[in-house]
């Protein structure tokens, strides 16, 4: 049972059960939502007393060029198809699991897996898991890339990556679970510090407009005049582009209403009892985590676009 009289999701149990070993945990960095899924894997981490280096790479590139550098070349190589790659960071010999940070890249829109395929190459021997992640492939053959003696736990944050990686015939090495994304471990209390007083309340609409949005653009216009013809006070911005954590918390604490195809906008507004309307992205992200951790919620609501998808 966790600390709060709820039963522990698997990936609560495996860190119970693996808290007592040295654990390597690899970020490849990101936006506010990524630090999210972070604050949420670190306070379960501490929550265990487990032993863990942390290394983010987007924070390392960004001091050492040549990692950059190596890491696009790694890039260019997977996407080549071709088996050469350059070694980004050594493991520390004592450690004795490695984990991936959860999130939305372990698929063929991002570059998790670059990382994942260097882990899998260069440490043979030392266990691997990917924290609650939403897998996704119409590219990849993610069966090679597991093709390893060494023990492989991945978590999914819902339930269509989880019915993905089932149907794929992995190696009997490869354990496959379903946990909630790690950010959904935070509450009102450790987003509290974060928020910026503000007696003004807006709507807040948040779009993306990178590679996972697929709401046109007449469609966004339509969406905003919509909320504006409701709303005195409207705040039309992608916030996780700007860069603060008390800004994007703040945003979301001090709207009424939330309208965004950003997941963790949602879950922030989830996790201060704001409603909010989540709309769909362009593979099952957004839907997925949806229908498995916020739909309860009475405040929630998701517009489904899957009629746009290819």
């Amino acid at each position: 049972m966790a600390k709060d009289g709820l039963a522990m999701d698997e990936f609560e149990s495996f860190l119970v059960e693996n808290g007592n070993k040295k654990i390597y945990v690899i970020s490849p960095g990101g936006n506010c939502g990524d630090t999210l899924i972070h604050m949420g894997l670190v306070k379960k981490l501490k929550g265990v007393n487990a032993d863990y280096i942390y290394m983010n790479l987007e924070e390392v590139y960004k001091k050492r060029i040549s990692v950059g550098v190596k890491y696009l070349l790694n890039i260019a190589s997977f996407k080549a198809g071709l088996d050469l790659h350059f070694r980004l960071f050594r493991i520390p010999r004592e450690v004795e699991l490695i984990l991936f940070e959860g999130g939305g890249y372990m698929n063929d829109l991002y570059y998790g897996l670059v990382l994942l395929k260097e882990i899998l190459e260069d440490s043979k021997k030392t266990s691997v898991a990917v924290a609650p992640n939403s897998f996704w492939f119409r590219k990849t053959d993610f069966k090679a890339l597991l093709a390893s003696e060494r023990p492989v736990t991945l978590f999914c944050r819902e339930k269509y990556s989880y019915a993905l990686l089932s149907e794929i015939p992995l190696p009997e090495n490869v354990e496959v679970h379903l946990s909630k994304d790690t950010s959904l471990y935070l509450t009102r209390e450790d987003l509290d510090g974060l928020i910026l007083s503000k007696a003004r309340k807006n709507n807040l609409v948040c779009f993306r407009s990178d590679r996972e949005s697929m709401i046109p653009k007449k469609a966004k216009q339509q969406i905003i005049k919509k909320v504006k013809e409701n709303s005195s006070n409207l705040l039309v911005a992608d916030i996780s582009k700007w860069g603060s954590l008390k800004a994007y918390v703040s945003a979301v604490a001090n709207s009424s209403k939330i309208y965004t195809d950003r997941l963790h906008v949602a879950i922030v507004a989830h996790i201060l009892r704001k409603e909010f309307t989540l709309f769909d992205n362009c593979y099952h992200k957004n839907r997925g985590v949806y229908e498995y951790s916020l739909k309860a919620d009475p405040k929630a609501r998701f517009e489904d676009l899957c009629f746009l998808r290819n």
